[in-house]
């Protein structure tokens, strides 16, 4: 048989090296908190009464001028640390709407805790529980936020046009600053406070209903869909594949020396 030449010995080479790269991983992960906070409620409720744990999740603004935020927060600790994110996606199922806006899913910059208190179905909200996140507190009566509202990045790392439709899945894109968040929660986990949803604050009319993680159905609850490449192995993970140059270099001597041995 003849020999292989240099070059072919250098892409067989690469090849091996291809072949010993990790794969791309994905995980659809669920949320472990969510809530939706209000800036009101009908009746003239104050602020700190103002709290939803239950099965939805709500945004956007009611008939009566009521301001609601909805919030999620995922466990990411069944990523590596070390791994590099390469996508992250969201998705929420709508159950119920007045009128198709853009949502933003903006970072939450502090921690809080998932609401104890449910209003149901109804999305009037209730008297906050102690402990509940509500719209002045992210702790509810101790702790609460350095602004009203949440403390979050004001620039959303992903928007998307939800439409009037009612039961319907929509995908959140990823985008670069989507993945840069979710990287620098694999890189800092403390720093998961995880994500607020923010839609039509002004208009009247433009609330929006989405299946929030308690709703009981695993086809519709809020899903974060992140692929990553597992970290690079180390000495102290066992043997270390070879670039792709040094494999060249190996095979190129290999061949020299069975060449050297047949003259």
């Amino acid at each position: 048989m003849k020999p292989m030449n240099s070059l072919g010995v250098c892409l067989a080479a690469m090849a091996i090296a291809w072949a010993d790269t990790a794969q791309a991983e994905r995980r659809v992960l669920t949320p472990v908190a969510d809530s939706t906070i209000f800036s009101t409620v009908q009746g003239g409720a104050g602020y700190d009464a103002i709290s939803d744990g239950g099965p939805n999740v709500w945004v956007s603004t009611t008939a009566g001028n009521v301001v609601r935020r909805g919030l999620l927060r995922f466990d990411l600790s069944v990523i590596p640390p070390g791994s590099r994110i390469t996508a992250a996606q969201l998705k929420l199922t709508q159950l119920r709407a007045r009128a198709g806006h853009d949502i933003g899913v903006h970072k939450v910059l502090a921690s809080w805790q998932a609401a104890a208190s449910t209003a149901g179905d109804f999305g009037q909200g209730t008297e906050a529980l102690p402990g509940d996140v509500t719209w002045s507190h992210r702790s509810y009566p101790t702790q609460p936020w350095a602004q009203r509202g949440g403390e979050y990045v004001a620039q959303a790392s992903t928007t998307l046009n939800v439409f009037a439709s009612s039961t319907f899945t929509y995908t959140w894109p990823s985008t670069p600053q989507f993945v840069a968040d979710v990287q620098s929660w694999i890189d800092q986990p403390a720093a998961n406070h995880g994500l607020i949803l923010i839609g039509d604050e002004v208009n009247s009319y433009s609330a929006k209903r989405f299946a929030g993680a308690e709703f009981g159905d695993a086809e519709v609850v809020p899903m974060l869909v992140v692929d990553w490449m597992p970290p690079e192995p180390t000495q102290a993970d066992g043997d270390v594949p070879l670039p792709a140059w040094a494999l060249c270099a190996l095979g190129a001597g290999l061949l020299a020396a069975v060449r050297a041995r047949r003259a």
